[in-house]
């Protein structure tokens, strides 16, 4: 059976792009987008995925707090950050319970970056 997933992004066309690579590359069920934190959290409490990816910089709730929010309710959640922002950011969601990161800008016609981002899902569910 497949693995299920929630993208979350405030940028429709990233959604787009993930939402495809995620089904077509990775073999995921896509169940819902969402564009910010608070999103995020009603959706995963109401699908409760396999992995739900979170964007840093978003309106209303940003990434941390909603990553923090999930976690508190649901402490085995499969959380992959997808962000632009680095350094310390990056290094809270990390010590926070994320459990993995992707870099934008996303380069999907990238080999070596296709096969990180395969990796990185690897990592996150060899761990579980």
């Amino acid at each position: 059976m497949n693995k299920t997933v929630i993208l979350i992004d405030d940028s429709k066309f990233l959604l787009k792009q993930l939402s495809d690579f995620f089904e077509k590359v990775l073999n995921f069920k896509v169940l819902s987008l969402g564009f910010d934190g608070n999103m995020a959290v009603d959706l995963y409490q109401k699908h409760k995925p396999d992995l739900i990816t979170l964007d840093i910089t978003m309106p209303n709730k940003n990434g941390v707090q909603a990553l923090k929010e999930i976690l508190t309710e649901f402490p085995n959640a499969n959380i992959l950050m997808i962000s632009a922002v680095r350094g310390n950011a990056m290094l809270e969601c990390m010590s926070s319970g994320a459990k993995g990161y992707i870099e934008k800008p996303l380069k999907f016609n990238d080999a070596d970056f296709i096969q990180d981002f395969k990796e990185t899902i690897k990592e996150i569910f060899t761990t579980d």
